[in-house]
């Protein structure tokens, strides 16, 4: 596989991870090579016991040319090889070089992505061939510039926001996978740069991003999805980025220029505040951040030079605690997302140590992170989401 200009927008889904809670050895096959890495030396133990099957689809959007174009790599775990993805045809996309917004998966049956064009594409994902389709009626336009895209944990929602005028644009998302419109856009009271949601799909949070003073906050509506601001919105709370965690308890909080993270309570109003301690020293600056899908563990990114770093969440108090072994040497990452079991984490490499991508083995009960023996590949770019596809059509 050639190199990837690291501009774009870059898609992982991992495909029929069955099995895969408890498997042993992972190893890279003589034939595994992928760009100009060779495999690593020795298997990687995660858990105990078992075999591995499946196959993991890596789709990856290039800006560069005359328009935006898709390639799939594929990790297939009967085989132990990373590589190029054969046969794959790219669904439609824009037809010019347009960046995009950011990506949401959505019940590992649909995939949409927002471009700062304003326009969402949505594509129904194929659990046999990996293969995507278009959903009914894309793209869907007129969504302004098109910031940042997230869905309800229960996959009921879409929502998209527009930074330049501090609008959310709200659908509910069809059985087909097509989108209706809930109505007119919210407006968000700030320029709303970045969107999540709590862990239970109550609450919907809007922050400014890098250098952001300010967080929105939406109860989201049953059955309608119908956003109501928050009495009190917006709220002064410097942070560039929120995420949740599965309970529903917490949201994770960087600002992207102090070397911490904050852990919020979130209250029945889905107001958020520090809880005790909080915010919790970290080694570096965090400028991006990851959950783990089980809720117990949040990454710390500092897209320079050093690893990546682990932090365990106490249930009870959101109190965090260094994982043993964090920082993870040669996790040297500035973007990740886990696969829905949790046992590989998708990274896309700091551009200083090396132009590669590839997935990361992870122990689902201790949180350490560490090299997988799949060869790395090409260096793609811009945003990317991960899911299990065991459960898609």
């Amino acid at each position: 596989m050639t190199m990837r200009v690291r501009t774009g927008l870059v898609l992982v889904v991992a495909v029929a991870m069955m099995g895969l809670a408890s498997c042993d050895h992972y190893v890279c096959s003589s034939g595994a090579t992928f760009g100009s890495s060779s495999c690593a030396s020795g298997p990687t133990t995660i858990g105990g016991g078992g075999g591995a099957t499946g196959t993991v689809f890596a789709y990856l959007l290039s800006e560069v040319g005359a328009s935006d174009g898709m390639t799939a790599d594929t990790l297939d775990l009967g085989t132990n090889s990373f590589l190029e993805a054969s046969p794959f045809t790219a669904p439609s996309l824009p037809t010019t070089v347009v960046p995009d917004g950011g990506t949401v998966v959505v019940n590992a049956k649909f995939v949409y992505v927002v471009f700062n064009n304003g326009t969402v594409y949505g594509y129904a994902i194929d659990g046999t061939t990996g293969g995507l389709t278009n959903v009914p009626n894309v793209p869907y336009t007129g969504l302004g510039s098109g910031t940042s895209i997230t869905a309800d944990p229960a996959g009921h929602f879409l929502f998209v926001s527009d930074s330049t005028t501090g609008d959310i644009f709200a659908f509910t998302i069809n059985s087909d996978g097509s989108l209706t419109s809930v109505g007119l856009p919210f407006a968000s009271g700030i320029l709303a740069a970045q969107l999540a949601t709590d862990g239970l799909g109550k609450y919907l949070y809007a922050t400014e991003g890098p250098n952001g003073a300010h967080v929105a906050v939406f109860a989201i509506t049953p059955v309608t999805g119908v956003l109501t601001a928050v009495t009190g919105n917006p709220f002064s709370i410097s942070v560039s980025k929120l995420l949740g965690e599965n309970t529903g308890k917490y949201m994770f909080g960087i600002d992207g220029i102090s070397s911490v993270i904050h852990v919020f309570g979130i209250a029945q109003t889905g107001i958020i505040t520090d809880v005790a301690s909080s915010p919790f020293a970290t080694a570096a600056v965090p400028i991006d951040m990851v959950v783990h899908p089980n809720g117990n563990f949040v990454y710390a990114l500092d897209g320079l030079s050093l690893p990546m770093e682990g932090y365990a969440l106490s249930a009870s108090s959101g109190v965090l605690t260094a994982v043993a072994g964090s920082p993870f040497a040669g996790v040297n990452v500035d973007a990740a997302e886990f696969d829905q079991s949790g046992l590989f984490m998708f990274g896309v490499s700091e551009g200083n140590v090396a132009a590669e991508f590839g997935p990361y083995a992870t122990n689902t009960s201790t949180g350490i992170v560490s090299l997988a023996t799949f060869a790395p590949g090409g260096f793609p770019g811009g945003s990317f989401a991960v899911t299990d596809l065991s459960s898609a059509p």
